[in-house]
């Protein structure tokens, strides 16, 4: 039997613009956004959605690994190659958390997101705005989200150890599902410590937790670069995936299937590089500015150097859920049962919040027009 008592956060969490969030009131925003500011999908300027320049806002987050093909995007120009005539970017906006990007597309101001497993359903499953997912951008076997780490000091050894002690970690995210498993499967008992993730690196630094729950690159660099860590356990351990997913508004998918169709190609295209061309998807990352404070060694260690005791991969560059099982499974029925469980939503996604044809057109389409395999990028 474990048991598992959980503390409140009381510090904000801020992103490197210096925009202080928490993440219990980014979830509690997506619960009451209302349905008039949902209005707009496409904008062309302050215009609406008739004429041509259409433009889109794409949501994403540099600081989550398993969402990096939306930097291949952007700095490849992807999105340019394969948007439809009329159409283009007119703003890539970062987000610190998932969460924050599911609540600017429940608003009305973003047609693209790039999003952790956690905030895909949250987003989803809101009843203000249709959402769906419409693919996934990674996912991985525990080697991304579901990451203990603890100070290079520690005497923790083992998982066994953790019993009694307090952790850090960010509470209706990945690594929460994941620490609930790991205790119940352990019987240990642990004090849970709601922050966010530079205060959960911030408290390994300076020996404050006698572990953290965290995500890459965040996990990597503080125990790479920063040298202030180890890691402890992955959710390997405990078959507990991790994704991304990729949600888009129905109004979206529905009224410009152009633009839904094209952008899931350029996916497709940047994974292909992503699993055949590690160098230049270093490059690519790397020109993202939000990422200037990560050496190349970083880098490339969360994307491509795996970390689990045994030969689990780091990362899957994977983009149809429903093909891949670990994935499907995970956003279909373990993540959302967490989520409500947990009180954050109110009811599981039905069928119809997921939504693959944008990607299997994409798919069909791409297999006339290119040279290289496209179900392999798609799996």
């Amino acid at each position: 039997m474990s048991t598992v008592h959980q503390s409140s956060r009381a510090e904000d969490e801020t992103d490197a613009r210096g925009v202080s969030t928490t993440r219990r009131s980014v979830l509690a925003t997506g619960a009451t956004l209302g349905a008039g500011l949902a209005a707009g999908c496409v904008s062309t300027g302050s215009a609406g959605t008739d004429g041509d320049g259409a433009s889109l806002t794409v949501g994403y987050q540099p600081y989550y690994t398993e969402s990096w093909s939306a930097l291949v995007i952007k700095h490849a120009g992807l999105a340019e190659k394969y948007l439809p005539d009329g159409y283009s970017v007119g703003n890539w906006q970062v987000a610190l958390q998932g969460a924050v990007v599911g609540n600017r597309m429940i608003a009305g101001k973003a047609q693209v997101g790039y999003t952790g497993d956690m905030p895909t359903i949250t987003a989803i499953a809101n009843d203000e705005t249709d959402i769906s997912c419409t693919g996934i951008a990674g996912y991985s076997q525990g080697q991304q989200c579901n990451l203990g780490i603890v100070p290079n000091a520690s005497g923790v050894e083992g998982v066994s150890d953790l019993a009694g002690a307090t952790l850090g970690l960010t509470t209706g995210a990945c690594t929460h599902r994941f620490v609930l498993r790991l205790a119940e499967k352990e019987g240990i008992d642990i004090q849970i410590k709601d922050q966010g993730i530079n205060t959960i690196q911030t408290g390994i630094r300076g020996g404050g937790l006698t572990a953290g729950f965290g995500w890459e690159p965040v996990m990597y660099k503080t125990v790479k670069q920063i040298d202030a860590g180890r890691y402890l356990v992955t959710g390997a351990s405990y078959d507990t995936y991790d994704a991304a997913g990729i949600i888009m508004p129905d109004s979206l998918i529905e009224n410009h299937p152009d633009a839904a169709r094209q952008w899931m190609k350029a996916e497709l295209e940047a994974k292909k590089i992503m699993a055949e061309e590690p160098e230049r998807t270093l490059d690519l990352v790397s020109q993202e500015s939000e990422l200037e404070g990560y050496d190349r060694s970083v880098l490339r260690g969360v994307l491509y150097e795996n970390i689990a005791a045994r030969d689990v991969e780091r990362l899957l560059f994977a983009t149809d859920y429903t093909s891949a099982k670990p994935a499907k499974r995970l956003m279909k029925q373990r993540a959302p049962s967490f989520l409500k469980q947990q009180g954050i939503i109110e009811s599981i996604p039905g069928d119809d919040r997921f939504k693959p044809e944008p990607m299997q057109s994409a798919i069909e389409e791409l297999r006339g027009e290119v040279d290289w395999e496209v179900h392999r990028a798609a799996n």
